[in-house]
C-alpha cells in the first residue's frame, strides 16, 4: 500500500503516467470557447462528439495517476486541500463537455460555465504547484512561483479573449511535473516527509 499511494519512488511512475495522459487529451480535440457563435458550439459539439467523449474519459482517468503522484510528495498542511480542489475543478471541466455533447442546442451558454471552469482549473494549478514544494530547495520553489504566475495570468486573461498564454501555461504545468516525477524516479529530495531539506 505504502508503495502504491505513494512515499517511494513510484511516485515519479505516477506524474509521468499523468503527464502523458494530459498530452493525448489535449492532442485529441481544441474546444471551442465562448467567443465563437452559438450556433458554431453546437455544430462543433455535433460533429465531434464522439472524440470529445474520448478525450474527457481520458481526462478523467488522468486524475488517477495525477493524486496518486500528487499523493508522493512532501506532505503540508495545504497539500490535501489543494489536490482536492485541483481533482474537483478538473471533474466539472471535464463534465461540462459531456453535457454539451448530450446537449448541443445548450452548447452557447454551457460554453461560457466551461471557460469559467477552466479559469478556476488553472487557479487550482497555480496554488498546488507552490504548496506542493512548499519544503523544497529555493530554485524548485521559484520555478512552482514562475509557472503559478503563468497559470494566473492564463485565468484571468484567457476570459478576456487574451490567449497568448493558452499554450504556454499548460505546458509551464506539464514540464513541472514532469521534472518533478524525474527527481522522484532519481531519489532527489526523497526525505522524510515533514522534515525540510538540509540545503536550500
Amino acid at each position: 500500500m505504502t508503495r502504491l499511494f505513494g512515499s517511494t519512488r513510484v511516485g515519479g511512475v505516477w506524474g509521468i503516467a499523468f503527464v502523458v495522459l494530459l498530452l493525448v487529451s489535449a492532442a485529441m480535440v481544441s474546444l471551442p470557447t465562448a467567443s465563437s457563435s452559438a450556433g458554431a458550439i453546437s455544430a462543433f459539439y455535433k460533429a465531434h462528439s464522439a472524440i470529445i467523449v474520448v478525450q474527457q474519459v481520458v481526462g478523467v482517468v488522468a486524475l488517477a495517476p495525477f493524486v496518486l503522484f500528487a499523493l508522493s510528495l512532501r506532505r503540508n498542511r495545504w497539500l490535501l486541500p489543494a489536490i482536492f480542489l485541483f481533482a474537483g475543478v478538473e471533474l466539472v471541466t471535464n463534465v461540462l463537455p459531456l453535457a454539451m455533447v448530450a446537449s448541443p442546442d445548450s452548447g452557447g451558454s454551457l460554453t461560457v460555465v466551461e471557460d469559467i471552469a477552466d479559469s478556476a482549473l488553472f487557479a487550482a494549478v497555480a496554488l498546488f504547484v507552490v504548496v506542493a514544494t512548499l519544503d523544497d530547495p529555493r530554485w524548485l520553489r521559484g520555478l512552482a512561483v514562475l509557472v503559478a504566475v503563468l497559470s494566473v495570468i492564463r485565468a484571468v486573461a484567457s476570459p478576456l479573449g487574451m490567449t497568448a498564454l493558452d499554450f504556454v501555461a499548460p505546458l509551464a504545468f506539464v514540464a513541472f511535473v514532469l521534472l518533478l516525477s524525474i527527481r522522484k524516479l532519481a531519489g532527489v529530495g526523497a526525505a522524510r516527509q515533514g522534515t525540510a531539506p538540509a540545503n536550500r
